[in-house]
């Protein structure tokens, strides 16, 4: 805001930004009522403060749901890598372990880190933030399981094959960076356009962050969780059936 010789003022802002709309209009309220304008209509003002309302609240969830993702693909996909590329892999070969049993008990690894990371970045919203928490604790829990093992599959799928690690690198980031963008983590997707929402909505991590902040924020019950479980578990199936046909071990 700057002064002009006669008296007058002049609003510098950006029309695109709420936040400067907002304090112009604040702003220019207090000026015209410093000149001696009287509001003719009484108002009263009365704060109110919702679950969810917050960029934070919004946040955490998504944060969770990333972490999730991450530790799934490369706690998964790198260990199996890295035991490629060591030669340990072909010491399972004269085993009677199956493949599939391996790789499961690969995945399903991740369950006793998901506790961990359940824990501490919901711990950190409420202490930090002060985060209401409205949903089932044990809700978290079995949609962050379902979560861990759907991307733990995804990440047996990528690590299937690659021999080194710059490649598995190379596919997981190709993944989650895609994830990332489109899934809602750190802006609505509804902001992408209304034809490829759908697509969206089909994809792991959404579904993931979706069921999060439904059960976190507005206490949705499971079985209305139903359709996002279940997109969860199609990526996992599909991703380890897929892994159990194409995993080599050298």
């Amino acid at each position: 805001m700057t002064r002009k010789s006669d008296s007058s003022f002049e609003y510098r802002y950006d029309p695109a930004r709420t936040e400067s709309l907002l304090a112009r209009g604040a702003v220019d309220d207090a000026i015209q009522s410093a000149a001696g304008r009287k509001d003719l209509v009484p108002t009263h003002s009365r704060t109110s403060s919702e679950p969810g309302a917050r960029y934070i609240d919004f946040l955490i969830p998504g944060m969770l749901g990333m972490n999730l993702m991450n530790s799934g693909m490369w706690g998964v996909g790198f260990a199996l890598v890295d035991m490629r590329q060591r030669k340990l892999l072909k010491r399972f070969v004269a085993s009677p372990m199956r493949r599939g049993d391996f790789l499961m008990a690969l995945a399903s690894s991740r369950l006793i880190l998901m506790v961990i990371e359940l824990g501490l970045l919901l711990g950190f919203g409420v202490f930090a933030f002060h985060m209401r928490v409205v949903g089932s604790w044990l809700s978290l829990l079995l949609i962050g399981a379902v979560g861990a093992l759907s991307f733990g599959g995804v990440g047996l799928l990528t690590a299937s094959r690659a021999k080194k690690i710059e490649t598995a690198s190379g596919l997981i980031n190709l993944v989650m960076m895609t994830l990332w963008i489109f899934s809602g983590v750190f802006f609505s997707y509804e902001r992408f356009p209304a034809i490829i929402q759908p697509l969206i909505r089909l994809l792991p991590l959404t579904a993931l962050n979706d069921a999060l902040r439904a059960t976190l924020l507005e206490g949705a019950s499971l079985p209305s969780q139903a359709t996002r479980l279940i997109v969860m578990c199609a990526w996992g199936v599909i991703s380890y059936v897929l892994a159990l046909r194409w995993f080599r071990w050298t």
